[in-house]
């Protein structure tokens, strides 16, 4: 079993790559036909609130005793899948349109 500090190292690491991901998506929303970058712009913003729960949860988990520990981290596994499936779907918008 990992510990405290693993994982949060890990949810660091994992939320590090996820502001790459949207930095490179933020660029190809813009360059979206108008008709999509109002649809794909509302998902987007949507990523951004996910990111900022997890990253306030982040911080939860390292503020966290051990024993609520587990509490916080089953919060962030839930947001963690949202948002993935959230990111595939803008993903799959702005990659449909060929850009």
């Amino acid at each position: 079993m990992s510990s405290h500090k693993d994982k949060i190292s890990k949810l660091a690491q994992t939320l590090e790559e996820w502001d790459y991901k949207l930095d490179r998506l933020e660029h190809r929303v813009k360059d979206l036909p108008d008709e999509l970058q109002a649809v794909v712009e509302k998902k987007y913003q949507k990523l951004l609130g996910f990111r900022d729960s997890l990253k306030k949860k982040e911080q939860a988990l390292v503020d966290a005793s051990e024993e609520a520990f587990d509490e916080v981290e089953a919060s962030i596994e839930d947001a963690v899948g949202t948002f993935k499936l959230l990111f595939d779907d803008v993903e799959v918008s702005t990659k449909i349109e060929g850009i």
